[in-house]
């Protein structure tokens, strides 16, 4: 598979997990959500936990996985320049 393949897939399961981000809320508040093939394959409250995980399981396919933190609380970020 080609680089820009496996772009493309990444990309289409983050897009999925932002649409979904709201619904994903629902069940997964205050956890790290890890998606693939569009939909959540895996999540925890500890990223390098959950991040662990899915190398050992998904070792050809780590690079398609979307992976974010899903919150009903707002978030506030900063840019420094």
């Amino acid at each position: 598979m080609s680089i820009a393949e496996l772009i493309s897939r990444a990309e289409e399961n983050r897009k999925w997990l932002n649409l979904s981000y709201k619904q994903l809320t629902k069940r997964y508040d205050d956890k790290w959500v890890a998606v693939l093939d569009k939909s959540v394959i895996d999540y925890d409250g500890d990223l390098k936990r959950l991040a662990a995980r899915l190398r050992k399981k998904l070792a050809g396919r780590y690079s398609e996985v979307a992976i974010e933190y899903v919150t009903k609380k707002p978030i506030n970020m900063v840019l420094v320049v």
